[in-house]
């Protein structure tokens, strides 16, 4: 933990609360969508029950069992949640283990994001080193190691758009990521050519001009 100054203590601090309450929230959700799954099943289940002549052979049944019913919608609420709470942990660790400079950069990066996105920060710069917080473990990046970049505009159904980010070094494709702010997309860029003014920057397509930020890096 480095020495903070008041300023970014507090700050620090209620980030990890904004973290902590997304995951709590999302783990409501993933409660609803377990309770609804269960009530689903096992209203099929008694449907079922009912109206069989032999109760016995339909609770016996390997394909709609009491079992079935709760096992599965239990395991996939246990699973997600516990994945959802390693990935927020891990979040938090690199977020208190940063150092002035690169606290600076995400404070700067998390004030131009959405304020429902605020806590769920798809990247953070430290020590040199990019690092990505997909559902499952985490993924560093030496910024040393990126030599080019590609991106891509994709327009996704209700004119929403995500925006595609490939990696690579001298040679192959080191990583690849989604975003669905343009905020993100374009700071990412920004940043990482401030790190390395030598990075080659390769646009697949043309964003719509009307999705375009203000001080967007110049794609070669």
């Amino acid at each position: 933990m480095h020495n903070y100054s008041a300023e970014d203590s507090l700050f620090i601090q209620i980030e990890i609360k904004k973290i902590r309450k997304a995951r709590n929230n999302a783990i409501a959700v993933f409660m609803v969508f377990f309770l609804v799954c269960f009530a689903v099943w096992l209203y099929v289940f008694s449907d079922r029950w009912l109206a069989s002549t032999d109760k016995q052979t339909v609770y016996r049944s390997p394909t709609i069992s009491l079992y079935t019913i709760f096992l599965f919608p239990t395991l996939l609420f246990t699973g997600l949640s516990w994945a959802l709470s390693i990935k927020n942990q891990k979040y938090i660790s690199v977020l208190q283990h940063l150092d002035s400079h690169d606290l600076g950069i995400y404070r700067k990066y998390t004030s131009i994001l959405a304020q429902r996105y605020a806590a769920i920060a798809p990247y953070i710069f430290c020590k040199n080193e990019l690092i990505f917080f997909p559902l499952f473990g985490c993924r560093k990046i030496p910024i040393n190691q990126i030599k080019r970049i590609e991106t891509k505009c994709v327009h996704n159904y209700r004119d929403t758009y995500s925006y595609h980010v490939y990696f690579y070094n001298d040679a192959t494709k080191i990583y690849q990521t989604t975003m669905h702010q343009i905020a993100a997309f374009d700071f990412l860029q920004k940043q990482l050519l401030e790190e390395n003014p030598n990075l080659t920057i390769i646009a697949r397509n043309q964003i719509p001009s009307y999705l375009k930020t203000k001080d967007r890096p110049t794609h070669y």
